[in-house]
């Protein structure tokens, strides 16, 4: 048998105002933590597109230190524009979004096969955001500033 205290008077679980009142506390916490959310992930995306900008650069200095050939790189659209010693071509397409404006300063920048390079800054920005990477020209790596 089952014992009874005082002020029991035997219900159990949640009335329908208890229930209410924690859902409106849950959307009223959802409602401010949507913005931040955001926020941080379009930090996310912009830090995903500027570390594929480093990747290519480094990549691009790499081939023209082991094929022994200078390499002209230029940027258009969301593409970066190759041209080797030797006549070759080739396109490089970067994982840009379709809003993300890349600048290239100045617009041609040559890389070595002593692994220098002109120096040259790159500029992102996506939305509100942006982020600029120096060509250092002396180990030809990109710095973010």
């Amino acid at each position: 048998m089952k014992k009874r205290f005082a002020g029991d008077t035997g219900s159990a679980g949640f009335s329908l105002f208890e229930l209410l009142t924690v859902l409106v506390m849950l959307g009223i916490l959802a409602g401010i933590a949507a913005p931040a959310v955001g926020n941080f992930l379009a930090g996310l995306d912009l830090r995903k597109q500027v570390g594929d900008l480093m990747a290519q650069m480094r990549a691009i200095r790499l081939q023209a230190v082991v094929s022994g050939q200078q390499i002209q790189m230029t940027v258009e659209d969301h593409n970066l524009l190759l041209d080797r010693a030797a006549g070759e071509q080739e396109v490089r397409e970067l994982d840009l979004n379709e809003e993300s404006e890349l600048i290239l300063d100045p617009p041609l920048v040559i890389f070595t096969p002593r692994s220098t390079v002109t120096p040259a800054t790159i500029s992102l920005t996506a939305g509100s955001r942006s982020r600029t990477i120096n060509l250092d020209p002396l180990t030809a790596l990109p710095v973010i500033r």
